[in-house]
């Protein structure tokens, strides 16, 4: 059996990641509005690209650019329909948690909503929140995260199925690190711990852009430390299921607010 078929998806997931694999990769510091683009359209809204997402985001480039935004190999990706606004302030670069929750629902015309979750992201609390995800009909979780806590992208599956059935945890860790938006497709579990299935904006992460995590990189990437602000997640859903989202998140010793 493959590694990934032993994943239970999220309800929704298989969309995300065909829209993902169709749009990747993302463009130059546009992770947040990448995430908002595959979400509207895997939920069958038309949204024309990422550069109509950044707008609505607010998002801001880096004067001079980020070279270190980009997964070592990837080439540079700047072609920009409209022109964004810029800034020399680092701080201000890139998209906030409240203009992806602002583009999906803007330019969903109300038809979604982003739940964001915050708090204090232990392994225990992002396991229940992720497994109350499957009582939804359909959501897109976005993850704002800090990618040098994730584990290496290139990961044996050996290894990882060594660890779900009990064996050792994988100690490759991720050369790519910088603060990213990506999404969260399904989690895979078994005797030795949990894996989450990343549907992330580069090809060369992982299986065209899908990867597995192990349940505590992704707590500890939430946790942000290293770049001395946390992340969270917002729970893309239909807006009549907001509701049911938010009560997901408070279960789950989280907070329903943004980060």
């Amino acid at each position: 059996m493959r590694l990934l078929d032993r994943v239970r998806w999220f309800p929704g997931a298989r969309e995300l990641i065909v829209q993902a694999r169709a749009e990747m990769p993302q463009k130059d510091e546009l992770c947040g509005a990448f995430v908002a683009v595959v979400s509207l359209r895997a939920y069958g809204i038309e949204i024309s690209d990422q550069d109509e997402a950044a707008a609505a985001a607010g998002i801001r480039l880096l004067a001079g650019g980020t070279p270190e935004g980009r997964p070592p190999g990837e080439k540079i990706r700047d072609d920009y329909r409209i022109s964004l606004p810029r800034t020399q302030n680092a701080a201000e670069a890139g998209a906030s948690s409240a203009g992806v929750a602002h583009a999906i629902e803007v330019l969903s015309a109300g038809r979604l909503r982003a739940v964001p979750a915050c708090g204090d992201w232990t392994s225990a609390r992002l396991g229940e929140l992720l497994t109350a995800l499957y009582d939804l009909r359909w959501v897109a979780p976005v993850a704002n995260v800090d990618t040098a806590e994730l584990g290496a992208f290139d990961t044996p599956a050996t290894a990882l199925a060594d660890y779900l059935d009990g064996g050792l945890p994988p100690f490759w860790s991720s050369r790519w690190h910088t603060g990213h938006f990506t999404l969260l497709t399904g989690v895979a579990t078994g005797e030795g711990g949990a894996l989450v299935s990343v549907m992330d904006s580069y090809p060369s992460l992982g299986d065209r852009g899908l990867h597995l995590q192990l349940l505590d990189r992704l707590a500890l990437a939430l946790r942000r430390e290293r770049l001395g602000r946390p992340g969270g997640v917002l729970l893309t859903v239909p807006e009549a299921d907001a509701e049911r989202a938010a009560g997901l998140i408070t279960r789950a010793g989280l907070r329903v607010g943004l980060w």
